[in-house]
């Protein structure tokens, strides 16, 4: 995944707000986040859910953040269960996108403006 600057040079900058719930129950656990940061690249981290980022970046931008467990499964039993993730992104304190609790993997994205 990369970032397309779509309006670039407009001058305007806006804060842009990623969260992310997976795993267990309550939305704890953990996975890797990926997300475009305030330079326009794309960034993987290793986290622990809950987890909320903020970046500024310019007008235009388009802005992406997928999430996963890590592991994909939980065992209980003899049964592998699939853990959730969840994902949002808000502009401005505005939600743009999200996706609710979603086994293995959420994506949203949205265009900064």
């Amino acid at each position: 995944m990369a970032a397309t600057t779509l309006l670039s040079g407009c001058g305007a900058s806006h804060d842009i707000e990623y969260s992310a719930t997976g795993g267990g129950e309550g939305g704890s656990g953990t996975g890797t986040v990926t997300y475009v940061d305030s330079s326009g690249e794309t960034v993987t981290e290793s986290v622990t859910f809950p987890w909320r980022k903020t970046v500024s970046v310019d007008e235009g931008v388009k802005v992406t953040l997928r999430v996963m467990p890590v592991p994909l499964t939980a065992k209980f039993g003899q049964l592998d269960i699939p853990l959730k993730v969840s994902c949002q992104i808000s502009v401005g304190g505005d939600v743009k996108d999200s996706m609710p609790l979603h086994e293995r993997l959420a994506d949203c994205d949205t265009v900064s403006q």
